[in-house]
């Protein structure tokens, strides 16, 4: 392993340590001891080559033959006992990530000893669409989470030096679930030697037809009353009050069966009174007044100021989580905000205004251009501005087109966050637009009343300029988000980039060609140069700062600005709330995106929308 491949290799442990053991394993346990869960082996899950035949019978109740393992035994010698393949199963909150993580801490410190060893990376499942193999989806979550460039993601999984922990098997698209489950058993037959461990709820691993080509299946169990015990006691006398509720609390004792609600239960309960537990009824019942205490005291007070009202903070939370469980997403991205996020009626006139607003910049900029061409050259400069004007705003409008060929997608907001450039395609995107510049200059010179060289010339710069930037400039598909809002704000830097390298050679090259012009003496009214220099130079930097993340950066700041008008997200800066959020432990801040605390917690605010 050569310097470069060591660096990379370190650079991507340390990621994976600080999105997921820093970023959510030590944020969910709040500064409290993990659990020791106890787990058993549920063979009859997996289509695995040990099992007898008998238990891969589809239907039958695989709780049936459960195998308890020893009380303390961890994941990670489980995971060395079913050789690096497992399923790691359980009911809504009984600790699944957690665990997953707990495997991952183990897992990077023998990548840290041992370069060798393969790097641990945490996918999560919920992103995976129909009909992607699952190491094509890998490459591209690499990219998109990681910030691994694809061709270093296909390297290291073609040479095996990944170690995929699918976490949220249930978390898919019902509808596809089956597809996915497919997919990661195809993925195994390909890579058989690579380990893989997949996640997935109980009863929905249960519900599939299909089962994972996995060595051994095991089964978090819930927390027993010592176990319960045990924990509280380790928090103090503070929640003794809890224990005393628990113990005498039928419903109660069973809800803190699960450790995530055990969890809100030592943070919503913290120095509330003992009577408290009258209020719960059933299980369901229960959890949702546990989920309402908790998130009421999480927005009211956690350090620091109550910057927002805690009734407009559960409402933009309901709406967020409205909108991820609709768009199958688990990690929210800012960048992944569409126009779709607003109502029907509401998206249209969003598109509408937009198509509109840009195609008046393109028609006031001609008609600005053609009033100084009217006070200096007469009705010739001001008809030479208003069909410059018109035909540009028409092809932005309604034919959704920018420089010669360029489309803009109104309905989506695609950020454009790295940049590349190609000299060959440069050279050649400029000979054949300067060519064809030439040809429309001419024919548009011969049709306003006569054929002009100079309208050739000018004709010839503003197709090889535009050609140069649609053909030689290239965006990237790799996104490189390590804080939130980074996409957003490149594609503004972008934009503003292209738009001011472009006007500025544009004015250089029309400055230089009508020198040239006075030069030879060629027959032009000069007095249309200016007003032609000034609409050539605006319209292309203009173009170009849109096309190269302008637009998008301009889509995004409008889009916002009406989900606030219609009480969706706050107002001003929405990265501000979020990360409000995320420091009372209702979101979690994940590299440049945010995640619920707890799939529950999702659900939870889901149905507060609802």
């Amino acid at each position: 392993m050569d310097e470069r491949e060591r660096h990379n290799r370190q650079v991507m442990l340390l990621r994976v340590k600080r999105y997921w053991l820093v970023g959510v394993l030590q944020e969910s346990l709040h500064g409290a001891e993990l659990i020791d869960l106890s787990m058993a082996y549920r063979t009859t899950a997996v289509a695995s080559r040990n099992a007898p035949e008998w238990q891969n019978i589809p239907g039958l109740d695989g709780a049936a033959f459960e195998q308890p393992l020893p009380i303390g035994t961890q994941i990670p010698q489980v995971y060395e006992q079913a050789q690096g393949t497992l399923l790691i199963m359980g009911e809504p909150g009984a600790g699944k990530t957690t665990t997953l993580l707990q495997l991952v801490s183990d897992l990077l410190h023998r990548a840290e000893v041992d370069e060798n060893h393969p790097i641990p990376v945490v996918f999560s499942l919920a992103s995976w669409h129909n009909h992607v193999g699952i190491g094509a989806w890998m490459v591209n979550e690499l990219a998109n989470r990681y910030e691994v460039p694809a061709w270093l993601g296909e390297e290291w999984l073609h040479n095996g030096r990944l170690l995929p922990l699918l976490d949220g098997l249930d978390e898919v698209d019902q509808n596809v679930r089956i597809e996915c489950a497919q997919a990661i058993n195809g993925f195994r037959r390909k890579y058989i030697s690579m380990p893989t461990v997949v996640t997935c709820r109980t009863q929905d691993y249960k519900a599939l037809a299909t089962r994972l080509k996995l060595d051994e299946a095991v089964v978090l169990q819930p927390l027993t009353g010592a176990q319960i015990d045990q924990y509280l006691a380790s928090m103090g006398s503070r929640l003794a009050g809890l224990r005393a509720a628990i113990q005498s609390d039928a419903t109660l004792r069973e809800l803190a069966e699960s450790p995530l609600m055990l969890s809100i239960m030592t943070l919503a309960y913290y120095r509330m009174p003992q009577a408290a537990a009258i209020a719960l009824g059933g299980r369901e019942e229960g959890r949702t007044f546990l989920f309402d205490t908790y998130v009421e005291r999480m927005t009211r007070y956690r350090g620091g100021e109550e910057l927002y009202d805690p009734q407009d903070s559960i409402r933009w939370l309901a709406w967020l989580a409205r909108q991820m469980s609709k768009f199958n997403q688990t990690m929210f991205f800012l960048e992944n905000m569409q126009p779709n996020w607003l109502p029907r009626p509401a998206e249209r006139i969003f598109v509408e205004k937009l198509r509109f607003t840009i195609g008046g910049w393109f028609l006031g900029l001609g008609l600005l251009a053609g009033l100084w061409g009217w006070l200096l050259a007469g009705w010739p400069g001001l008809m030479m501005g208003i069909v410059m004007g018109v035909v540009t705003a028409v092809l932005s409008t309604f034919f959704r087109t920018l420089l010669w060929h360029t489309r803009v997608n109104w309905h989506r907001i695609e950020t454009v966050e790295t940049l590349s450039w190609s000299w060959p395609w440069a050279w050649l995107g400029g000979a054949l637009g300067t060519i064809g510049g030439f040809v429309l200059g001419g024919l548009g010179s011969a049709l306003a009343g006569g054929f002009s060289v100079p309208w050739v010339f000018y004709g010839g710069v503003l197709g090889g300029v535009s050609q140069v930037l649609e053909q030689a400039l290239v965006r990237e598909e790799m996104k490189l988000r390590t804080t939130p809002g980074q996409g957003i704000a490149r594609s503004r830097q972008n934009g503003r980039r292209a738009g001011l390298v472009t006007g500025g050679v544009t004015a250089v090259i029309l400055l230089i060609v009508t020198g040239l012009i006075t030069l030879f003496h060629f027959d032009f009214p000069l007095q249309l140069a200016g007003p032609f220099i000034l609409w050539a130079v605006i319209w292309l930097a203009s173009s170009a700062g849109l096309i190269f993340g302008g637009l998008a950066a301009w889509q995004h700041g409008r889009l916002l600005c009406q989900l606030a008008d219609n009480g969706d997200v706050p107002p001003g800066d929405y990265i501000q709330f979020l990360d409000y959020a995320a420091e009372r432990n209702l979101l979690r801040k994940v590299g440049g995106g945010y995640m619920f605390a707890h799939a529950l917690l999702l659900d939870y605010f889901q149905n507060k929308a609802d």
